[in-house]
């Protein structure tokens, strides 16, 4: 399957967003309550690799990149399960007979290994010509 090799830079900076968004479920349980601007720091973190995306999608060439159905289908995989967990995560979270520490953690660690698993994975075929 062809592919602009802009979207598939667009697509690694997606997964760098979400590891950033998964190390957030964790830190901001630590350190949310008394370190009031922390929110505000994560908010411009992600606003920058906004605006960051955005450029680097309008400056990078129209290159083809060829890839497997099988790499496809792996990555979109990997969003829907993120997709499931994160909402899981958002959902038990808010039960009170569950502690909170260990949903935060335990979701927070499954989400970063599968955003680390899609950073791996857009590399590998960026790397390839």
């Amino acid at each position: 399957m062809n592919v602009y090799r802009k979207s598939l830079i667009i697509q690694l900076i997606m997964f760098i967003v979400f590891f950033v968004m998964a190390v957030n479920i964790i830190v901001q349980f630590y350190i949310g309550q008394s370190f009031p601007i922390y929110n505000f720091l994560v908010l411009g973190l992600l606003v920058l690799f906004g605006i960051g995306g955005f450029l680097i999608y309008r400056k990078a060439s129209n290159e083809i990149q060829v890839i497997t159905p099988k790499e496809l289908k792996t990555l979109k995989t990997l969003l829907y399960v993120y997709l499931f967990a994160y909402i899981g995560e958002m959902l038990l979270s808010g039960l009170e007979q569950l502690p909170t520490e260990l949903v935060k953690i335990g979701f927070g660690s499954i989400l970063m290994v599968v955003a680390l698993i899609g950073i791996f994975i857009q590399y590998q075929l960026l790397k390839r010509k």
